[in-house]
């Protein structure tokens, strides 16, 4: 009897991994959250995309999408205990390099006084044809506070 209700969790676990695949992939969440990768004193934030949770999809400018993006970024530094002051690398994967001049100002205006380098990647593609830019941020932490 044990085999058989491990079978039917196993079923139903696949039956709802498939149902979640077939869904619109904007409610799938790895397309829209961000990721963390622990690096030797400091942590990397990637996939930080410009999805606007209200209209429920990715703007069309590129300047909104960056907005965004960088609005989830600094939420995802916050949650780890860290602020857009700790960010010493900023990397933009981008469709076009021109368009993110567009970007400019907001970048200026999120990061204030902190200059981190800055590293942009033109890329042929997205894994969704309507992001246009992704962010990655790289952040500087005392050992002591890393986020485990």
């Amino acid at each position: 009897m044990s085999a058989q209700k491990g079978s039917n969790r196993m079923e139903a676990a696949v039956a709802m991994k498939n149902e979640a695949e077939s869904l619109d992939p904007l409610c799938r969440t790895d397309t829209v959250q961000p990721s963390y990768e622990r690096m030797r004193n400091g942590f990397r934030v990637r996939h930080l995309r410009g999805f606007d949770r209200e209209a429920g999809r990715f703007p069309v400018r590129v300047a909104d999408q960056c907005r965004l993006a960088l609005s989830a970024g600094n939420a995802a530094l916050s949650e780890k205990g860290a602020s857009l002051d700790d960010v010493v690398h900023v990397t933009y994967l981008v469709k076009e390099a021109g368009q993110l001049s567009t970007c400019g100002s907001f970048i200026r205006d999120m990061l204030g006084d902190n200059r981190p380098a800055t590293t942009v990647l033109v890329v042929r593609q997205f894994d969704r044809s309507d992001v246009e830019i992704e962010v990655e941020m790289v952040a500087r932490m005392p050992e002591a506070s890393l986020p485990v």
